[in-house]
């Protein structure tokens, strides 16, 4: 899905540490993606100044090479994503990648219905209420 939408997907060094660190299907599923790459955050500043938000340091290094290549972030963590926000970094999460893929014809209603159970089902945290509002945003897909 992700591959409709972009052509690269860059993973600062810190999140795929933490991957290494479950060792799981997601990791697999990483390190044999032609589209991944892992990068280093090379802006020390920018990294030191992003390091003084209370984040984890995945987040830390996503939205620091973020600003400092001027790319989309995928975060779905809310403080993480109210501070990328706040730095003008453009953002888009789980939930909008699956909308785009429906707005764009590459997946039906029903296939998002599926994703989207297949994602909580992996634990990917989706609140009631956003969940609600998501499905609702769609509702002229539904038919």
């Amino acid at each position: 899905m992700l591959t409709n939408l972009i052509d690269k997907v860059y993973i600062p060094t810190a999140v795929m540490e933490e991957i290494n660190y479950k060792n799981d299907k997601v990791k697999y599923l990483i390190e044999n993606a032609s589209f991944i790459e892992i990068k280093k955050v090379t802006n020390q500043t920018i990294l030191k100044e992003v390091q003084s938000n209370n984040l984890d340091k995945g987040e830390v290094e996503a939205i620091s090479l973020a600003l400092e290549e001027n790319y989309q972030l995928l975060i779905d963590e809310r403080l993480g994503r109210k501070y990328a926000e706040s730095r003008g970094v453009k953002i888009i999460g789980l939930l909008g990648i699956l909308k785009a893929n429906l707005i764009k014809n590459h997946i039906s209603y029903l296939d998002l219905l599926y994703i989207l159970d297949e994602f909580k089902m992996a634990k990917l945290r989706v609140s009631k209420q956003l969940e609600k509002v998501f499905l609702e945003s769609l509702s002229g897909f539904s038919d």
